[in-house]
């Protein structure tokens, strides 16, 4: 077995909000970047306190890297925080800043399409969430559909996971038979759902015939962020 503690390190190359360009950047120097390419925060390789070079993946003659180290919190020869860390945001803030008005302008987008050759029809909630699930990545790299069938379907529905702000989308579409009471219930079960497994999560209503008599309390109500993961509403209509 190789000893990989006493092993030489390779450098890694970071960007300003934590992603991690390469941890191989000695060895595959044509991966250097001057800003990042998911975010465009400008990059560093050192620490900017002292200089020393951030740590990377550590290489064995003969072994090849599986996987890639994550960006560290802390300089380990002189202590100072990195520029992620001192800028990291609670879990799911930023991502619900960005979700809030895409979601918001979805009627819009609604509304556009309906005047193209093929008028847009919303059958069900799987319509509203393919619809969704088309806007995400104008705002989010790593959309990942999650296939589920909750208590309150009859049909498999799609939740999205923002798999690099580690928050769920779900939404509901109000349509004639779909009460205040029936959106509580799925409410509900959503957040018993998801924020068990601690991930925020943002519960999308569309209401386009303003059947919801006032939309403004109900995302009130339905929003929190006293206790456990973040949970955040937005009714559209």
């Amino acid at each position: 077995m190789p000893d990989t503690i006493s092993a030489p390190r390779d450098a890694m190359l970071v960007c300003a909000n934590g992603h991690v360009i390469t941890d191989r950047l000695r060895a595959r120097p044509d991966l250097r970047r001057a800003r990042c390419d998911r975010c465009g925060a400008a990059t560093v390789d050192c620490c900017r306190t002292c200089g020393h070079e951030l740590p990377g993946a550590i290489t064995v003659a003969g072994y090849e890297t599986v996987g890639s180290y994550p960006a560290p919190l802390t300089c380990l020869v002189c202590g100072s925080a990195f520029p992620w860390v001192q800028t990291k945001r609670p879990v799911g803030e930023d991502a619900i800043d960005r979700l809030d008005p895409l979601l918001r302008r979805l009627p819009r987008v609604a509304r556009e399409l309906a005047r193209q050759r093929t008028p847009l029809a919303f059958r069900d909630d799987r319509d509203l969430d393919d619809l969704v699930r088309a806007l995400l990545p104008v705002a989010f790299d790593d959309v990942r559909p999650e296939a589920r069938t909750p208590r309150y379907s009859r049909t498999t529905r799609t939740a999205l996971y923002l798999a690099d702000e580690g928050v769920v989308v779900v939404t509901h579409l109000v349509r004639p038979g779909v009460t205040e009471p029936d959106l509580a219930a799925r409410w509900e079960e959503d957040v018993a759902e998801y924020t068990a497994r601690g991930r925020a999560l943002v519960v999308f209503v569309y209401d386009p015939e303003r059947r919801l008599p006032d939309p403004e309390r109900l995302e009130a109500t339905w929003s929190r962020e006293d206790h456990g993961p973040e949970v955040y509403c937005v009714i559209a209509t």
